[in-house]
C-alpha cells in the first residue's frame, strides 16, 4: 500500500482483480441509505410519488465537494478512480443538493421539498462548459396559483388588505424556480439569488439574477402542473473563453504592478499619517504572491486535487470547491479590469413553454474559467510557503548530507497550490429550486424530450447550432473522468520515481 492510499476492504469494495463472478457485474456503488420524507400525489403522472433523503453521506457544502469513487487496483499509485451511482441516465446530483431537498426513490430526475419548507436547490450532475444544450423541466407541483385580479401592490390595496391576502396566498402554495448556476451558487437559496445563478420564476416568468428582476417574458403564461419548460443554453467555445481569461489575467497583473509601483514611492517624513515600513513590506509581498499565482495559471490543464476517503464504510473523493470572491483592492478605476465588465459573448439562456418560444431570459452570461473562479484557499499558509520556501539538506555528489553542519537551505518562490485552477467541473449547471412542496422533474434524454425536435426545427434551423442533450454531455463527462483518472495516475507514478 502506497503512502496516502486508504486500504481496500475486499468484502465491500469493488476490486475487479479479486471480485467474484457476481461482483464483477456490479461496476457502480450501491445507493446510500434512504429515509422516506413525504409523498406527493401527482395529477400529471396519476400516481403517488415517494420522496426520500439520503442518510450517512457527505453533501457538497462548506466549500467541500464529494463524489463516489471505487477501488481500482490497476491504479497502483492513486488506488481509486471516479464512478457514478447506478442510474440509467443523467439527472439531479445525489450530493450536489441542499440537505432539505428530497429525491424520488430509486430515480434521479424528480425532486421536491416538504410543505412549509423554504427554498432548497439542487444542481444537475452535468456541467455545461461550451456549445448549445437543451433540456426540459416538467412542473409537478408549483406555479399553479394565478394572481388575484386588480391586485398590484398599490397603497390603496395594501390598506384594504388585498395585497396581504395575495402575499399570504403566494407563500402558502408550492413554487419553483428553474435555471442555471455555477459552483459558487448557494444551494440554500433559490437559483438567481446571487450573481452566480440565473433563474426564472414559475408564477410570473420573471427572470432573476443577483436577486433582482431582470425582465418579464411577456409571451409566456404562469406555469401550471403538467407544463414542460424547455431551456436552451448557448456558451462560446472553450478556446474563446480561454482567450478571454488570458486577457483578464493580463489586466489584473498590470493593475497589480501599477499598485505596487505606487506603494514603493519614497517615504515621507510624516510617518504618523503614512503606513509603517513593516506593513508596507507585508502588503508588497502579498501583491507579489498574487502576481505569481496569476502568472502560474495553466489554462489548458485540468488539476483535480481529490482525495479518496471512507465515510460510513462508503468510498468518496473529497476536494475543495469554488468559493464566492470579492474584488481585489488593487483594482483601479478602469472598468475593463473588473470582472463585471467581462461577459461570455453570444451566450444566452432561451426559454420555451410547451414547445413555444418565449424569449431569451438572459444574454451575455458571466465567465467562469480561472481567474474568474477560484478554489477555497488558505491564503496565509500558502503565502508563507511561497515566501519562506521548503527546507532541505545540502548533499554531496553521492547524495550524502555534507559535513558542513548540514546547513538548512530554503528554496523560495514555490507555489505549493494555486487557487486559480480548473478541475473540469467549471461551467453552468441546470438547477431546480423548490419551495413549500414544490416538485419538478428534469428531462435529459433525447427520446424523452417532448419538444426537442420542434425546438430544433423551429428555432435552431438555419442558425448553425448543433444542439446537445444533457445525457449526451453526461456520457462525455464520464469518458473525460476516465481519461483524467489515467493521466493523474501516470503523473503521480512519474513524480515518485
Amino acid at each position: 500500500m502506497k503512502l496516502g492510499i486508504i486500504p481496500y476492504q475486499e468484502s465491500t469494495d469493488i476490486v475487479y482483480k479479486s471480485a467474484s463472478q457476481d461482483q464483477q457485474g456490479q461496476k457502480r456503488p450501491n445507493l446510500p441509505q434512504l429515509d422516506a420524507t413525504h409523498q406527493v400525489e401527482s395529477s400529471v403522472q396519476n400516481t403517488k410519488i415517494e420522496f426520500v433523503r439520503t442518510e450517512d453521506i457527505p453533501l457538497n457544502r462548506r466549500h467541500f465537494v464529494y463524489r463516489p469513487c471505487s477501488a481500482n487496483p490497476y491504479f497502483t499509485t492513486l488506488g481509486y478512480g471516479c464512478t457514478e451511482y447506478p442510474f440509467d441516465h443523467s439527472g439531479i446530483s445525489v450530493m450536489d443538493r441542499s440537505e432539505g431537498l428530497s429525491m424520488a426513490r430509486d430515480i434521479n430526475d424528480l425532486v421536491s421539498v416538504q410543505d412549509q419548507y423554504g427554498w432548497r436547490s439542487a444542481r444537475s450532475d452535468v456541467c455545461i462548459k461550451e456549445g448549445t444544450t437543451y433540456w426540459e423541466v416538467e412542473v409537478i407541483h408549483g406555479g399553479n396559483e394565478k394572481p388575484t385580479p386588480g391586485v398590484d401592490g398599490s397603497a390603496s390595496e395594501v390598506q384594504s388588505g388585498s395585497y396581504e391576502r395575495r402575499r399570504k396566498q403566494v407563500n402558502d402554495t408550492p413554487h419553483l424556480r428553474l435555471g442555471v448556476c455555477r459552483r459558487e451558487a448557494s444551494l440554500e437559496a433559490p437559483v438567481g439569488f446571487d450573481e452566480y445563478g440565473y433563474g426564472v420564476r414559475d408564477i410570473s416568468l420573471e427572470s432573476i439574477h443577483e436577486g433582482k428582476l431582470n425582465c418579464l417574458l411577456k409571451n409566456g403564461l404562469p406555469l401550471k402542473e403538467g407544463d414542460k419548460i424547455g431551456f436552451l443554453l448557448k456558451l462560446p467555445s472553450v478556446q474563446t473563453q480561454i482567450e478571454q481569461a488570458k486577457e483578464f489575467t493580463k489586466r489584473r497583473i498590470l493593475a497589480l504592478n501599477s499598485h505596487m509601483d505606487s506603494m514603493n514611492e519614497p517615504w515621507k517624513e510624516d510617518t504618523e499619517n503614512g503606513p509603517s515600513k513593516k506593513k508596507l513590506k507585508l502588503e508588497t509581498t502579498n501583491k507579489e504572491f498574487q502576481r505569481a499565482l496569476l502568472e502560474d495559471i495553466k489554462y489548458d490543464d485540468v488539476i483535480r486535487d481529490q482525495i479518496a476517503i471512507r465515510y460510513k464504510n462508503q468510498l468518496f473523493f473529497e476536494a475543495t470547491d469554488y468559493v464566492k470572491t470579492t474584488k481585489p483592492e488593487y483594482y483601479s478605476s478602469d472598468k475593463r479590469e473588473r470582472q463585471d465588465y467581462y461577459q461570455l459573448e453570444g451566450s444566452f439562456l432561451a426559454i420555451f413553454q410547451n414547445g413555444k418560444y418565449i424569449g431569451k431570459a438572459f444574454e451575455n452570461l458571466k465567465p467562469f474559467l480561472p481567474p474568474f473562479s477560484e478554489l477555497q484557499y488558505n491564503e496565509k499558509f500558502y503565502l508563507g510557503y511561497w515566501q519562506h520556501g521548503e527546507a532541505h539538506e545540502e548533499t554531496n555528489e553521492k547524495g550524502i548530507p555534507s559535513a558542513k553542519k548540514r546547513k538548512q537551505q530554503k528554496k523560495k518562490g514555490l507555489i505549493l497550490r494555486n487557487k486559480y485552477v480548473h478541475n473540469n467541473k467549471l461551467g453552468y449547471y441546470p438547477t431546480i429550486s423548490c419551495f413549500n412542496g414544490g416538485t419538478a422533474r428534469i428531462i435529459t434524454e433525447a427520446d424523452k424530450l417532448e419538444y426537442f425536435g420542434q425546438v430544433q426545427s423551429d428555432y435552431c434551423a438555419g442558425k448553425n447550432l448543433q444542439v446537445n442533450t444533457l445525457d449526451t454531455l453526461y456520457r462525455e463527462q464520464i469518458a473525460e473522468d476516465v481519461v483524467w483518472d489515467i493521466i493523474d495516475e501516470l503523473e503521480q507514478t512519474a513524480s515518485i520515481r
